[in-house]
């Protein structure tokens, strides 16, 4: 059974709909209520948001690592980084640092707001959190490139 956000108390309609699309060195979209319950997994991070809030607890979603490994997703070994982006935000993490990070669709056992969702938790600084993500784009960086070319901060 594939998890539903509006079953497990969310009141936003459109909620279960949220789609992360794959791109550059990778192929696919992901619908997360399609996604089986036992597929999720649970990260225990805090951070400040780059909006001044502070974010903790428990976090419960799906791996990136268990994203590319769906058979209907495609990634091309070459890739180092990934731009993970949000409507106007998006930041660039070396590709060891996003395999392990996840895209929660819950915090402390409550669906996210699906204007939140899902939210890019890994150990990252503050403000490297991305909050909605639509777009995971998988990039090779050249040695003279810097993770920062490729990010939008809105600060």
């Amino acid at each position: 059974m594939g998890l539903s956000r509006r079953e497990s108390g969310a009141s936003d309609p459109d909620a279960a709909a949220v789609e992360v699309r794959l791109r550059g060195l990778a192929e696919g979209v992901v619908a997360l209520d399609e996604l089986a319950d036992a597929a999720l997994e649970t990260a225990a991070e805090e951070f400040l948001c780059a909006s001044g809030e502070r974010w903790g607890g428990t976090w419960r979603g799906v791996t990136v690592g268990a994203l590319l490994d769906r058979p209907d997703v495609t990634v091309d070994p070459d890739a180092t980084h990934v731009r993970v982006a949000a409507d106007g935000y998006a930041v660039c993490v070396p590709l060891r640092t996003a395999l392990d990070a996840v895209l929660a669709v819950e915090r402390g056992g409550e669906a996210l707001p699906a204007a939140r969702a899902p939210r890019f938790v890994a150990p990252v600084d503050a403000g490297r959190t991305v909050k909605g993500v639509r777009e995971l784009r998988f990039l090779r960086l050249a040695p003279e490139e810097t993770p920062q070319d490729y990010e939008e901060l809105g600060y």
